[in-house]
């Protein structure tokens, strides 16, 4: 039997000690343990399909057929009998409590700038390009009009088209932050502002380039902007906790796995869209990224500004001693570990990464496990087996400037140019998988000044173990929360959902 839940006008209903018996009902939708609070029992809908709803609105979980429509931010998943290939009744207490976050609604103020925002970028692009611009920029507007659209949020529909809206500016603005920006500072703009636009790449070149490391210039307003959450409520990406943390001590936070671009780390730990500030109150978190990031101009004030650092020992350093609550966030497997990610995968590249145990050692930092369920989905990549011409490439470009490039393919647009002129569905657009991110118990770390090798290796272990068990506690839960389709969809993915392996 397979049931979904829905909230009733009047509330939540508690369940019987029978119903209570036969599975797992909503986890901790207001704060409330999982196996005390239930909604409504309702028989799964005819019309949900593989994209996620017969009628063209989007759920609020995902899931096939699993979450009733209804308010962002809520959470809800499938029962099944406890005998079944995907029982999860032991594991009722160990369940993470999903948090709900706390939203800053969008006003017209927040519309009125980025409207005015991209109008300047527009215009960039159409100096560069000349009018060979304007069919692009048409069909732009199109796409990204919902978002900007005060009427969007009254139908799923709207609020749909709102969030595919909210990625494509995302794209819009990395391929403009690479292209378009210096190139029109330092070809097209007056001369005066030339050299002020080259007087600024100097000054961060050879006089501001250690602010990265010192999380300096972080202003908490940009976390929680309203359109953050639009980007989230679009996979959905949603936290839960484990345990309450201490906002007197400091942690490093390990996020598994890296997937494609870490969308889930970034909206986790440089947003507000999950509820992050909520779960964890007096926390100051930075996530950390590669330092060839923050060679771009413009593009290094906005991550700074979101509180993302460099992802150096100087950094992790000085992020884990600046005050009581100073925490970061590293996404460990790095850029070796895209090139294994795919959908139903776990590989981790884990095995000999070990300073950042280091680093919590020497600083006396708790490490805290971070797995992310659905991370790996949101892309699909093409073959590269170890030994291929595609794998010695990417590896090669890794050494070079040190990243990986991913050939890597979401979906198309269901109305897009793409779709309608080729009639595929695979595009640059990720796709709407949930992304589940649980935050584990946090494991005590000892401060020493010079770590030796055993002891690194002894929490290194300690790391791994924890991690698998918050893996294999939860994915017989997370791998169900995906738009799938019927219940045999869901017996073939938990069927090719592969064991957590360490590379």
């Amino acid at each position: 039997r397979v049931y979904r839940f829905r909230r009733q006008p009047g509330g939540i209903r508690a369940t019987t000690m029978a119903e209570r018996a036969t599975g797992l009902g909503l986890v901790n939708r207001r704060g409330v343990a999982a196996k005390e609070k239930f909604g409504t029992i309702v028989e799964d809908a005819p019309n949900i399909n593989k994209s996620g709803s017969g009628d063209g609105s989007t759920p609020t979980s995902s899931g096939d057929g699993s979450v009733a429509n209804g308010e962002p931010g809520t959470f809800g998943y499938k029962v099944q009998e406890f005998d079944s290939a995907s029982s999860l009744g032991s594991l009722a207490d160990k369940v993470a409590e999903f948090v709900t976050p706390e939203r800053t609604p969008e006003k017209t103020p927040h519309r009125a700038v980025g409207l005015l925002f991209w109008a300047c970028t527009a215009e960039l692009w159409r100096r560069l390009l000349g009018w060979y611009f304007l069919p692009f920029g048409l069909y732009f507007a199109s796409l990204v009009h919902p978002a900007f659209s005060p009427s969007a949020h009254r139908t799923m529909r709207g609020q749909h088209a709102s969030q595919v809206g909210l990625v494509v500016m995302i794209y819009a603005f990395l391929l403009s932050a690479l292209l378009v920006y210096p190139n029109y500072f330092l070809f097209c703009a007056h001369p005066w502002i030339r050299a002020g636009f080259l007087g600024y790449i100097g000054w961060y070149v050879l006089i501001d380039y250690a602010t990265p490391e010192s999380g300096a210039r972080f202003l908490p307003w940009t976390r929680r902007l309203p359109f953050w959450n639009k980007l989230a409520d679009y996979f959905p990406v949603r936290l839960h906790k484990s345990c309450d943390l201490d906002p007197a001590g400091n942690y490093l936070f390990g996020y598994h796995p890296h997937g494609i671009i870490g969308v889930g780390a970034f909206i986790t730990f440089a947003t507000n869209a999950t509820g992050f500030e909520q779960a964890f109150p007096g926390l100051d978190t930075r996530l950390l990224t590669l330092a060839i990031n923050f060679m771009f101009p413009f593009t290094r004030e906005v991550l700074m500004a979101l509180g993302i650092n460099s992802v150096t020992r100087a950094s992790v350093q000085r992020n884990l001693t600046r005050a009581p609550g100073a925490s970061v966030a590293i996404v460990v497997g790095g850029a070796a570990e895209a090139l294994d990610a795919r959908p139903g995968w776990a590989v981790l590249t884990l095995a000999r990464r070990k300073g950042f145990v280091k680093m919590a050692l020497k600083t006396g930092a708790s490490l805290v496990p971070v797995f992310a369920f659905g991370e790996n989905d949101i892309f699909e990549q093409m073959d590269n087996p170890e030994g291929s011409p595609l794998r010695r490439f990417q590896l090669w470009m890794k050494q070079l400037i040190g990243v990986t490039p991913p050939a890597f393919y979401g979906r198309s647009l269901s109305g897009g140019v793409l779709r309608r002129m080729f009639r595929s569905g695979k595009g640059p657009m990720p796709k709407r998988e949930s992304i589940e991110v649980v935050v584990g118990h946090p494991i005590p770390c000892p401060k020493i000044a010079e770590p030796t090798l055993r002891q690194i290796d002894e929490y290194h272990a300690l790391y791994l173990s924890s991690l698998k068990e918050l893996y294999d506690t939860h994915r017989r839960l997370f791998h169900k929360l995906k738009r799938g389709g019927s219940h045999d969809d869901l017996h073939a993915r938990m069927s090719k959902m592969k064991e957590m392996k360490f590379s």
